[in-house]
């Protein structure tokens, strides 16, 4: 139970971040929000697909992936 909150919780802080990182916020502000050097350990492909999903993106995967239909869920629930 907790990796998957543990994983959760990553997916959550990437999926701001990529967001974050979409509005052009400087790389230094971000790298001390996230308290890491490197904010691509945060920014995962899934975090992405969470973001498109939340968003409204059109994901460029012919298929739509797993995470982009959960944050359309997410987006069409809070709507």
């Amino acid at each position: 139970m907790a990796r998957r909150a543990l994983a959760h919780n990553h997916l959550l802080v990437g999926t701001l971040a990529a967001h974050l990182q979409r509005q052009d916020l400087d790389v230094d502000l971000l790298r001390r929000y996230l308290h890491s050097p490197d904010p691509d350990r945060y920014i995962t492909r899934e975090a992405v697909q969470h973001l498109d999903g939340l968003t409204g993106a059109v994901p460029e995967e012919a298929a739509e992936p797993t995470w982009t239909g959960v944050g359309r869920r997410i987006a069409r629930e809070d709507g």
